[in-house]
């Protein structure tokens, strides 16, 4: 599998580059992004190697088209926005955006695709079929579909999302007592499991635990110790820590900035000073590293499109109060440059593909900001 990446990463990386070029002018990449993005899954994730050849050559094949790249932006016939795949937990991962949206129309092509986890015991049996990853029997790793799946399932069957969507009443039992079975009490943290040489060995991860923090609005327990956690995980690799491969990041940054956000009211004193401190440095990153003079986003997490970089950034800055000092939690500090940098990154924004969720998101983002004026004194 290692020779196999090293072999294809030159090309992945080409791919990568043309994607980030088309995005900058507005160019439509959904397809291109899906594809490549279940060609990552199974090189990180898998030991399929037939899986993988068969995907490179899906890309491949797309990158020879003459014409314009064909689209992931319309309902399949499933009704899910996954034409670019067909693993079920990723098809669901490029669904959730347009299915979370207000506007949401299913235009008569209900998301069939859910059916498969819309009954209670189908439900468990997949929520629990993904705790504990065997490598050694299977060589799957489970992490990132354990991350995907619950994050998606969590906002769609608790919200009812899409309303039109028929959901099982019972399956908010069921994915409510998943999640209280799954917290660590020690740690406060969520995460993957291992089992190697008959031992289960468990992990801590940053974007396990913030998704099911965020999408719970904080309704979770154990917080004194999950801050702890985070706190001591601050100069570990992701997903164990906050450092991406290339160091901070504005989405995992992001990610910290909503953890300590919605556990301020349950922190002791000194957890708040720790945190007021690593805040103020990682908005002072996100403002001198992470953005351009002209508001282009200049430092990304590995793998991460164009239209993501956006948002993320966006989102930390949101998060942290930079434009509006009423979401200012943590901190007096005042941002007077915060509407000049607004308005540079929503010009920069206007230049990427407009139906792209993450770029909608992150226009109303800044919409939704009110940029508060700080007065001297």
């Amino acid at each position: 599998m290692h020779e196999l990446r090293r072999a294809i990463d030159p090309e992945i990386h080409a791919v990568a580059m043309r994607l980030d070029r088309e995005e900058a002018h507005g160019g439509d990449t959904s397809c291109f992004r899906q594809i490549l993005g279940e060609l990552r899954w199974r090189l990180e994730y898998t030991a399929d190697e037939p899986g993988i050849r068969l995907t490179i050559e899906r890309l491949r094949s797309l990158a020879s088209l003459p014409a314009s790249a064909p689209s992931a932006i319309t309902p399949a016939g499933d009704g899910s926005y996954g034409g670019g795949t067909d693993v079920w937990f990723l098809k669901l991962d490029a669904s959730i955006d347009y299915m979370l949206a207000p506007d949401f129309d299913d235009r008569g092509n209900p998301p069939h695709f859910l059916d498969r986890i819309n009954d209670p015991a189908r439900l468990r049996e997949y929520l629990d079929s993904l705790l504990v990853s065997r490598l050694a029997e299977d060589g799957i790793d489970r992490r990132k579909e354990l991350n995907f799946a619950t994050a998606d399932l969590v906002r769609l069957i608790l919200w009812r999302r899409p309303p039109s969507y028929p959901w099982d009443a019972r399956l908010e039992t069921v994915i409510r007592d998943f999640i209280t079975k799954w917290q660590d009490p020690a740690s406060g943290f969520f995460g993957a499991t291992y089992l190697i040489d008959g031992r289960l060995l468990r992990t801590l991860d940053l974007s396990l635990t913030f998704h099911m923090a965020r999408y719970l609005e904080g309704k979770i327990g154990y917080w004194p110790e999950l801050i702890d956690t985070l706190l001591e995980i601050r100069d570990l690799r992701y997903p164990n820590g906050w450092l991406d491969e290339v160091g901070l990041t504005s989405h995992n940054n992001y990610d910290v900035a909503v953890l300590f956000r919605l556990g301020w009211p349950k922190m002791r004193p000194d957890q708040r000073r720790r945190a007021e401190q690593e805040l103020d440095r990682l908005t002072d990153w996100c403002l001198t590293t992470a953005i351009a003079p002209d508001g282009k986003i200049v430092a990304r997490a590995a793998n991460e499109s164009l239209p993501e970089s956006y948002y993320f950034t966006i989102a930390f800055l949101d998060t942290v109060g930079y434009f509006d000092s009423g979401k200012r939690f943590w901190t007096e500090r005042s941002f007077s440059e915060a509407p000049a940098l607004r308005a540079r990154l929503e010009k920069q924004l206007l230049t990427l593909p407009q139906a792209d969720p993450m770029v909608r998101m992150a226009r109303e983002r800044l919409h939704r900001s009110v940029v508060a004026t700080d007065q001297p004194g």
